[in-house]
């Protein structure tokens, strides 16, 4: 059982990881738009970011492992026959179990310790890269572009550059710009953010309507080039990127603003209802009551204005749910290799495909249950940490409750 689980298990992995790689780390390689970056460079950089997708990869292998083996041996008749001589399934299921739980420890490995440790790496390399754009991507008598900036130069000596024409071809107004000669500096290495300065510069805007433009000479001049949207936002220094001991911290921090918003919020209904029913329980006459009746208003409608439901603190709920997310995330291949369990007492044709086949709806199901409560962090005042944990009780109950119906009828 560990044998098939674990060849099945690398069949799936490169499957899963081979769909992530090219949907996440070719396009990075393209998007980025580096020239003349030498190879170990372009390798080191990839391998950063490979962590960002690898904590998906393991519990979907995972999943697809366990269908497979499970609908495989079904399919040859092999449980039953392991049923037939005595022995209880229960052992199968007693190794699917221990090796998903080493995987789950693995998951949170790479998610709580490669993934931050992988994105400094990532950001370091890719800053160093793009602060030497200038001596290997402006090359002498060249054309380049990023974005929507194309420039045409002549001769390059270091980040000096003469004969400079820069023109943008897909904004309006369009911008069209000729120098004798320039010098470009990065200014902002972490937003990748250039100075271009110009020597006898004629700078000339437009729009389709040709009688629309205006046209400026200037000595020297300096434009500034933010090529930061050219970066893709693969990883980051946001919480996901952060490890649970760095993310403690900040979440503590948040909670006891959140708390004291809490307080402030009751302390202000109450005083709110104190009013009101102070202001009710000592009218006598119809008469007080028109007196008095802009003041209830009042506080009616600031008791109306807070609303029944405790305030919530943006940054307590985020923090919190990407702590427990790492957590979810370990869990999942445990809480998939679960839902698999009661392909075991089902008899299926072509059992090995047919469950890489359901493996992969449960990996959409799965995929779609925690994308949507993640969605749903911001909606409630509660933990939003316990949104992260729905996807993988679903699979756990599932998986339970199909194999206690399945066991009771077969």
């Amino acid at each position: 059982m560990a044998r098939e689980f674990i060849l099945n298990f690398l069949v799936s992995f490169m499957f899963f990881f081979f769909i992530f790689f090219i949907n996440q780390i070719l396009l990075l390689v393209q998007q980025i738009l580096l020239k003349n970056v030498d190879i170990r460079t372009i390798i080191i950089l990839v391998l950063s970011a490979v962590p960002q997708f690898l904590q998906y990869v393991v519990p979907f292998a995972t999943l697809s492992a366990s269908s497979m083996v499970l609908g495989d041996l079904g399919a040859s008749n092999e449980l039953m026959a392991l049923r037939s001589c005595g022995i209880n399934l229960t052992k199968v299921y007693k190794v699917l179990i221990i090796l998903s739980l080493a995987l789950c420890i693995f998951t949170f490995y790479i998610s709580d310790y490669l993934m931050p440790l992988s994105s400094r790496t990532y950001q370091e390399m890719l800053t160093n890269v793009m602060r030497d754009l200038p001596t290997f991507e402006i090359t002498p008598d060249t054309t380049n572009a990023v974005g929507d900036v194309v420039m045409r130069n002549g001769e390059v000596e270091g980040d000096e550059i003469s004969d400079i024409i820069l023109f943008t071809n897909r904004s309006e107004p369009y911008m069209s710009v000729t120098s004798v000669h320039g010098k470009l500096e990065l200014i902002d290495p972490a937003s990748f953010v250039y100075a271009l300065s110009l020597d006898d510069a004629r700078l000339l805007l437009s729009e389709d309507n040709i009688n629309s433009s205006m046209l400026s000479d200037s000595e020297s001049a300096v434009m500034y080039l933010d090529f930061s949207d050219q970066v893709p936002a693969l990883t980051s220094s946001d919480p996901s990127n952060l490890s649970n001991r760095e993310l403690l911290p900040l979440m503590e921090s948040r909670r006891e603003m959140r708390d004291r918003d809490v307080r402030e919020f009751h302390r202000q209904r109450e005083e709110s209802l104190m009013r009101i029913a102070s202001a009710v329980s000592s009218l006598e006459h119809v008469e007080d009551l028109e007196m008095r009746q802009d003041s209830l208003d009042r506080d009616i409608n600031r008791l109306e204005a807070l609303g029944e439901d405790e305030p919530i603190q943006f940054y307590y709920q985020y923090y919190s749910a990407e702590f427990n997310k790492k957590f979810a995330l370990a869990l999942a291949p445990l809480a998939l290799t679960v839902a698999t369990l009661p392909l075991s007492l089902i008899k299926i044709k072509h059992g090995r495909l047919v469950g890489f086949g359901l493996s992969l709806l449960i990996a959409v199901s799965y995929w779609y249950i925690l994308f949507f409560s993640q969605l749903k962090i911001f909606d409630y005042s509660f933990n939003a940490g316990i949104l992260m944990y729905i996807a993988d009780s679903v699979m756990i109950a599932s998986g339970l409750i199909l194999l206690f119906m399945k066991r009771r009828t077969s």
